[in-house]
């Protein structure tokens, strides 16, 4: 293997220009090299050598991209129905694979990327950049102090008033905000609460736009130790609730946004005597994904984001789904 690992984007034509950052981000990290784009639009392929003023090869497809031999690793920046499909050609082909979030779109495909991956013997991991966010460090933070105590209920709320466009505004190719914000939130709730997720309730909806995928889902994660964690998303809400309320035996915390010059507010009690706290908020590093996949792969670094580890965020979305049409608490599906 080089000292570099030369990757290629695939999906650079994104409206909201997440392959144009990705290609950024590699560039920007040691051990790693922007090897090629690849998009099956032509404008998209003019676009990205223009950006990267010749630096780069570029591909129109994946069976290009992956007769190349000198390519190591394949980002796939694509719909989100696309993600297993793409990711178990690349696995198979001897590529590492690192896949956009949400992973997949259910535990069937995320079981059949992880059998790939280990039959391959090759890297599959997902880009939860939000792992980095600045406010859930905060949040962990604080939560890791024991000032707050034992944790009971955790709230997490993105909310918007913007209509879905896109191909995220199309449900057949996994579109919706439970697929897309939900994927970071799910993700973060088990990063955060030390125990197993077990049931799962949801109500999800249809509001405002005329699309075809939920504009606002509220779900709600049973853990084994009896926390629960509600996610509350949506596009339809002119105004936001408060990004973070964490409620623990000893004290409450509060985090209204993601500004990380916003301080977290904590109110609790030590030695019985009321107190008022602000914490420090942690600084954000969404960089640090590609830092370890380079770690990883080059020096034999512990690999962050396992996707046996973002398996159990899929199988809460598949069981939301399946709560909301039912009208009742879901099992989470185990591995």
């Amino acid at each position: 293997m080089s000292s570099e690992i030369r990757c290629v984007v695939v999906g650079y034509g994104s409206a909201y220009r997440w392959g144009h950052h990705h290609a950024e981000w590699v560039e920007g990290t040691d051990g790693l090299r922007l090897y090629g784009i690849c998009d099956t639009d032509e404008d998209a392929r003019r676009k990205a050598e223009r950006n990267f003023a010749g630096r780069v090869k570029l591909f129109s497809d994946l069976e290009e991209v992956l007769e190349d031999d000198a390519v190591e690793m394949v980002i796939l920046v694509t719909p989100h129905d696309t993600h297993a499909r793409l990711a178990i050609k690349a696995l198979k082909a001897g590529r590492h694979v690192l896949t956009e979030k949400v992973m997949c779109l259910n535990t069937a495909e995320a079981d059949a990327m992880i059998r790939a991956a280990s039959e391959s013997r090759r890297m599959l991991t997902v880009f939860h950049n939000r792992r980095w966010d600045s406010d859930f460090l905060t949040v962990k933070k604080a939560a890791g102090s024991g000032m707050l105590g034992d944790i009971f209920l955790v709230e997490s709320c993105v909310s918007v008033y913007e209509k879905p466009f896109g191909w995220r505004a199309v449900k057949k190719h996994g579109g919706g905000q439970l697929y897309d914000w939900g994927a970071h939130l799910l993700d973060q709730a088990i990063q955060l609460i030390p125990a197993q997720p077990v049931t799962v309730f949801a109500d999800i909806q249809r509001r405002v736009w005329d699309v075809d995928v939920d504009t606002f889902a509220k779900v709600l994660v049973r853990f084994e130790n009896g926390c629960i964690f509600e996610v509350d998303l949506g596009n339809v809400q002119r105004i936001s609730k408060p990004r973070w309320r964490v409620f623990g035996e000893k004290g409450t915390l509060v985090k209204q946004g993601f500004d990380p010059k916003e301080k977290a507010r904590v109110k609790t009690s030590p030695n019985d005597m009321p107190a008022d706290i602000e914490v420090e908020s942690v600084p954000g590093d969404w960089g640090a994904v590609y830092k370890n996949v380079s770690e990883h792969l080059n020096e034999g670094a512990d690999l962050i984001v396992r996707p046996e580890n973002v398996r159990k965020s899929i199988a809460i979305i598949e069981a939301a789904f399946k709560s909301a049409e039912c009208g009742q608490s879901v099992s989470i599906a185990k591995e």
